[in-house]
């Protein structure tokens, strides 16, 4: 391969290279970035379902309570031991889903559901309103014992729920980390490629464009005025071939004859 046509090859081969492994290292990191996007978005849609399942198992228990205790229907005893249950199933399955770190965060929501189960259980093994002889209070039980605990149940929810939440927030660092290395890349491989090409456009004009537009102008000016043809810019390889034949050419005529 000429020397004028290896230059050109190797400055083409070098910018589809770059371009190449600049697009390979960018596929990589998105790939990875879309993982991470996934099991973010996968664990936030969890925790806000493993939440509501909670929070509308408590709601149920709650309802219950209110239909037993405070507007006397006795029909809602079932129910209050059969949601608080559910309740109850609701609570370790999030707890097994959760990682280690938000583990404790789950202690204090037993020890308050365990309260409320006995609070409850009270009630209805040994049906107060019916046994004692002080007419049973269900409106001021119900304020006094259970709404505080409801209260704190639904609250302490909410505060492992945001734990959970905010356990994501690396992930979410990591991932904004992950998108500037994966865009990193490529704007090195852009500010490469642009001095590659300013480069080549250099190479190209002075030792390829300027000896052609020189050879043009003075075989031109020696077809028009006899001038010598002498040329003044700089020729390498295939230019400098292609020089020395004009050259000769013109300036010995008789050799051609």
């Amino acid at each position: 391969m000429t020397g004028i046509r290896k230059r050109v090859t190797i400055g083409f081969l070098s910018i589809v290279a770059l371009l190449f492994f600049s697009g390979l290292v960018s596929l990589f990191e998105l790939s990875h970035m879309s993982n991470d996007i996934e099991a973010i978005l996968d664990s936030s849609r969890k925790s806000i379902e493993m939440s509501k399942n909670m929070l509308d198992a408590i709601q149920n228990n709650e309802r219950s309570v209110t239909y037993y205790t405070v507007l006397r229907d006795s029909l809602y005893a079932d129910s209050c031991r059969t949601s608080l249950a559910d309740f109850d199933v609701r609570l370790r399955q999030a707890r097994s889903n959760v990682s280690a770190e938000a583990q404790p965060r789950f202690d204090s929501l037993d020890l308050y559901t365990a309260r409320l189960n006995e609070t409850l259980s009270a009630i209805l093994d040994n049906n107060a309103a019916q046994s004692t002889a002080v007419p049973f209070d269900g409106r001021r039980w119900y304020n006094t014992e259970y709404a505080p605990l409801y209260d704190r149940i639904t609250d302490e929810i909410t505060n492992v729920m945001g734990h959970v939440q905010s356990s994501l927030n690396p992930r979410a660092e990591r991932l904004s980390r992950n998108a500037y290395r994966s865009v990193t890349p490529v704007f090195i491989s852009l500010v490469v490629m642009i001095v590659i090409l300013l480069l080549f456009y250099y190479f190209v004009m002075i030792y390829t464009v300027k000896p052609i537009i020189e050879m043009n102008r003075r075989l031109g000016d020696y077809i028009r005025y006899k001038l010598p043809f002498d040329i003044k810019a700089e020729c390498q390889d295939e230019m400098r071939e292609l020089k020395e034949k004009i050259e000769s050419m013109v300036n010995n005529p008789s050799k051609m004859k």
